[in-house]
């Protein structure tokens, strides 16, 4: 792979337009050997004119580069320089408030052991901290391979202009400038991370080394896919495509009486639009990772064990292939003498559970963890700080409101079933249904006090629970009322995707017209986005025109609102994600940000004399080192 593909693949996507620009100036050689003079008899005047301007074109850009990556790299130093003496303090705050002895605060001032010990209200917790520790060093290793990748890039388009144009300026101008820049001092950089991993092994290790970089290491660059996943994502897909074709034809070719083409469609339509929501996010995270949308810092997920875009793939294809085995083992029952096939979706079901909630550290662990724990801060939504993650969740649940009732109904119709009810077999609404389809919209309405969907859904239980006592469907004033709150739920809706979640009608003239000036997707994309949005967004239009005309059945009907809000979250997440993702990039924001406790002006002036005292001592022996 050429080193421009590579250094575009390994950059921090957050920081992409502070690296060196290697493809620019590449470019920039191309286009002067092109150009170069030419012809029977070029003078010797013009072609050494010729290529003295572009040599004092070519290294003016490398300054205007050089300066950029220097100044940024001297920026994230001193941050993290601060950081680190932060650190370090509560570390030692917190050893003082154990072993007031063996703390070198203790040691500093009286005042400050005595405001130690009455300030353990504010003591940060071991895991916060041995968090906030493991996120600094994955900052400093991201700030070690920008300084790599840049001297890199640097070398390479030097090397590259001295053989293109068979000079030796281009080696003299990196020797004279580049080894002797802010960035390329590794030294400063390099006392960080070993006093990191000094401090964690200390004090949140108990001096076991080994133990404190198992926690710290990080993946190195260009980490790729353990093979046993692709392997096992191409098998499981495979599966899933046969079964999934098995399933329609049998679907479709056996002569299935109505009755149970409805039981059919209310018990399998829930974990089908499960399956298709699966496949749906694993398409999303591919493409995250292709355009470099940091959805691992949105998420605020660990680093080193996040679940990429082939581990996705990978839960979502099997549980397609366990879906599609569900629903043959369903439709050809009678083939596999299977007496009574409604236990076939308890049956998936209770896999479904306990695979997800296994206990045991295996099968994806830390990802089903992260879930469970953002699920738990959403339905607990008013008692916690509200993150990102948390209103993604959300989000998303409430275009799950079908998927989340039809698995209502799966347990509701198991427990009429073993009960022997003669009701079983009705998949038909209840109030605990409109209960549960306000519950997306009260954690979403908890979280930013968006309120509409609730009264939209509380009018359409009253209409369905209303309309036997009326002839025609429009001589209930609960079905005019329904329609209008629909229609001002969905324009409001619009316009907050659009502006708020989407970020766009930014601009209104150029060639971004009605979008933003950053993007990270092709154009097209946005207007497409634009328009299929606003359409899905009153699809439910076209169910009641349907439903009414009796094109469609109610149960199917449902079914196209669904699938079509599965579809219109699909292109949401990518627009919502790169939103956010430009926001990181505005702050330059590539690692979590762990709040310790915040520090009064007197610990402040204390830790900033610190900062000053190891500056000077560090200053006193590099020059006693190189000088």
């Amino acid at each position: 792979m050429k080193f421009g593909k590579t250094l575009d693949n390994l950059m921090v996507p957050e920081w992409r337009h502070q690296y060196m620009n290697y493809n620019e100036l590449k470019q920039l050689i191309r286009n002067a050997v092109s150009n170069a003079p030419s012809g029977a008899r070029p003078s010797n005047d013009s072609v050494i004119g010729y290529y003295r301007d572009f040599e004092e074109l070519f290294f003016t850009t490398c300054r205007g580069e050089l300066t950029k990556v220097n100044d940024f790299f001297a920026h994230k130093q001193a941050e993290a320089h601060r950081k680190l003496a932060t650190l370090n303090y509560q570390l030692d705050r917190r050893r003082a408030q154990q072993d007031p002895r063996g703390s070198s605060i203790s040691r500093g001032s009286a005042s400050s052991r005595t405001r130690q010990t009455e300030d353990k209200r504010k003591m940060p917790s071991i895991k916060k901290l041995r968090l906030a520790m493991s996120e600094f060093y994955l900052s400093l290793i991201m700030l070690q391979n920008y300084q790599t990748l840049n001297m890199t890039a640097f070398r390479k388009i030097c090397k590259k202009y001295d053989k293109n144009l068979k000079s030796e300026a281009g080696f003299s101008w990196y020797e004279r400038f580049v080894l002797k820049s802010t960035f390329a001092m590794t030294l400063q950089l390099d006392r960080m991370i070993t006093d990191t991993e000094d401090l964690y092994t200390e004090y949140l290790a108990n001096g076991d080394r080994s133990k404190a970089m198992a926690k710290l290491r990080v993946p190195p660059l260009g980490h790729r896919t353990p093979p046993v996943h692709v392997f096992s994502a191409g098998l499981f897909l495979g599966l899933f495509l046969v079964g999934a074709v098995m399933c329609i034809i049998s679907y479709f070719s056996l002569n299935l009486s109505p009755e149970l083409r409805y039981t059919f469609v209310s018990l399998f339509r829930g974990p089908i639009s499960g399956v298709t929501f699966g496949f749906c996010l694993a398409i999303n995270i591919k493409v995250y990772e292709n355009v470099g949308v940091n959805h691992v810092l949105i998420f605020e997920v660990e680093r080193r064990s996040a679940l990429g875009a082939m581990g996705s793939l990978e839960i979502a294809s099997f549980f397609g292939y366990m879906s599609t085995l569900s629903i043959l083992l369903y439709l050809l029952h009678k083939e596999f003498f299977i007496a009574d096939p409604n236990f076939i979706p308890l049956v998936q079901l209770a896999v479904v559970v306990v695979l997800f909630v296994n206990p045991v550290p295996i099968l994806f662990y830390s990802a089903r963890m992260w879930l469970l724990t953002v699920m738990g801060r959403v339905l607990l939504s008013p008692f916690f700080f509200v993150n990102f993650a948390d209103f993604w969740v959300a989000d998303q649940w409430t275009s799950l409101v079908v998927s989340i009732v039809d698995h209502y109904y799966l347990v509701r119709f198991y427990v009429r079933y073993f009960l022997d009810r003669s009701d079983a077999f009705e998949f038909e609404p209840d109030y605990a249904v409109a209960v549960i389809k306000c519950l997306p919209a009260w954690f979403r309405f908890a979280q930013s006090l968006r309120r509409f969907r609730d009264r939209e859904v509380i009018f359409a239980t009253i209409q369905m629970q209303t309309i036997t006592q009326y002839t025609e469907l429009f001589e209930s004033p609960w079905t005019w009322a329904y329609i209008t709150i629909c229609i001002v739920s969905s324009i409001y809706s619009v316009f907050w995707d659009l502006l708020m979640d989407f970020g766009l009608f930014r601009v209104w003239k150029g060639e971004n017209l009605f979008l933003r000036d950053n993007l990270v997707y092709p154009r097209w994309l946005y207007y497409f986005v634009i328009v299929e949005n606003t359409l899905l967004r009153f699809v439910w239009i076209l169910e009641f025109v349907l439903v009414y005309q009796d094109v469609l059945a109610p149960y199917n009907g449902k079914s196209l609102i669904c699938f079509s809000e599965i579809v219109r979250r699909f292109f949401w997440n990518f627009l919502r994600l790169e939103n956010e993702h430009l926001y990181n990039c505005g702050q330059f924001r590539a690692t979590r940000d762990i709040f310790i406790t915040r520090l009064d002006p007197q610990e402040e002036r204390f830790l900033q004399s610190v900062m000053d005292k190891t500056e000077d001592l560090a200053r006193e022996r590099r020059d006693k080192k190189y000088f």
